[in-house]
């Protein structure tokens, strides 16, 4: 029966993976202009998702805790992840409109990697050399190839479609502040709440730019069905299905799983739009999976270490009391592989992200 459930979280968090690489996919041909279709603004695209989004999400948090529950620090923190992550997806946008489906895919696990250059920063944590090397793949195979390729194709000159890899990596570093910024709340408010208020403030925000730059809000009707593909199946069900996923197999689990999104996303956008899928994708996308994978492996090995030290502790005399509370003060210092498996958690509050 364990087996049987465990295979159901399989399934959500890689149909989760598949619904939020159509983000790459589906928004692509609206932030164009075309023959047909009148070019969406960035802006404007990003209101329509997270204020749709956000309803989505309100009849799922009846019976979740009331705003009342919030602190003024809380608000605080709320408000700071909505303004860094409305940024993301706007910035995202902008580079979107001048690389490719295909680059965007590869570059859509930056978040973790700019993550975990954060932690390190801030928890003053080294990777080991076990760490470092699929580390630096994931960074060769997600940055140094694809920009490099690009740039090898158009003679080394700062083309717009670099501009546009560029922009969807600072993307990248904005949606790493949002993870960062959602540890704060910790564990004490539902996260489909959390969700819910994120979008709607990411929506606030965007409808002031949209008023104090005077955008206007052109949408065509032939348009509506991507929007709603986007804001219902691509962020609401994907993370919803993200949630439902991790609770089953572990955040562990998910981190490899969930990394799939950008295989999606490279065949999607060879698929549906047609795009060139080079040798150099598939190298990048086979780096970043395998320096994935074993950095999943390495968690895993830092999971059943750090339960084996917490046992040690728990059978420790009571005459060893200021040891055993030593050591756990030591063990409290957060590991590089105790970040990732937070920053995989907290992925699922970076709404379109």
């Amino acid at each position: 029966m364990q087996i049987r459930r465990s295979g159901y979280g399989y399934y959500l968090i890689i149909l989760a993976a598949a619904l939020s690489a159509l983000l790459h996919v589906v928004s692509k041909p609206m932030l164009e202009n075309s023959e047909t279709t009148i070019e969406i603004n960035p802006i404007v695209m990003a209101f329509l998702i997270y204020f749709i989004c956000g309803i989505f999400f309100t009849p799922l948090v009846k019976n979740t805790h009331s705003i009342s529950k919030f602190g003024r620090k809380d608000w605080i923190f709320i408000g700071l992840i909505g303004i860094a992550e409305v940024s993301a997806l706007i910035t995202y946008f902008y580079g979107l409109t001048t690389s490719t489906a295909v680059n965007a895919s590869l570059f859509s696990n930056s978040e973790i990697i700019f993550a975990l250059v954060i932690a390190m920063l801030v928890f003053r944590e080294r990777l080991h050399i076990k760490e470092c090397i699929p580390f630096t793949m994931i960074i060769i195979g997600m940055m140094i190839v694809p920009i490099g390729n690009d740039l090898y194709q158009n003679n080394f000159a700062l083309h717009q479609l670099v501009t546009g890899d560029l922009l969807i990596i600072l993307a990248g570093f904005l949606y790493a502040v949002d993870i960062t910024l959602c540890k704060y709340l910790g564990d004490r408010f539902d996260v489909k709440k959390i969700t819910q208020i994120v979008s709607f403030i990411c929506a606030a925000v965007a409808i002031s730019l949209i008023v104090v730059f005077q955008i206007p809000m052109d949408v065509d009707l032939m348009q509506l069905p991507g929007i709603f593909i986007l804001s219902i199946l691509g962020t609401g069900m994907s993370t919803l299905f993200f949630l439902m996923g991790m609770k089953i197999i572990g955040a562990v689990r998910t981190v490899l799983l969930y990394s799939t999104t950008s295989v999606f996303g490279v065949v999607f956008s060879g698929l549906i739009l047609a795009e060139t899928v080079t040798v150099a994708d598939i190298c990048s996308l086979a780096l970043v999976l395998t320096g994935i994978f074993f950095l999943r492996n390495r968690l895993v090995e830092g999971n059943e270490s750090i339960n084996t030290d917490e046992k040690l502790i728990k059978s420790t005399n009571t005459s060893r009391k200021n040891k055993s509370s030593k050591k756990r003060r030591h063990m409290q210092k957060t590991s590089i592989m105790h970040i990732i498996e937070k920053n995989i958690v907290f992925q699922s509050w970076a709404g379109a992200g």
